[in-house]
């Protein structure tokens, strides 16, 4: 997801959403972008390992 801050400053969120509850299990901010449209795969697997340590990975996993 993208956005923009109050000063105008591009800002990229990586949203880890349970589908079954709609719970927020996580959400990384980036504010610090280049020309790029997505997440570096080291902070998506930095982020999985951390949510697989706090509550267990799930069965599956859905990508928008």
């Amino acid at each position: 997801m993208r956005d923009t801050l109050w000063d105008g400053r591009p800002s990229r969120l990586f949203n880890v959403i349970d589908d079954f509850n709609r719970q927020v299990l996580w959400i990384e901010v980036d504010t610090w972008i280049e020309v790029d449209t997505s997440f570096p795969s080291l902070r998506v697997t930095r982020v999985l390992e951390q949510l697989e340590e706090s509550r267990g990975l799930p069965g599956m996993i859905r990508v928008d």
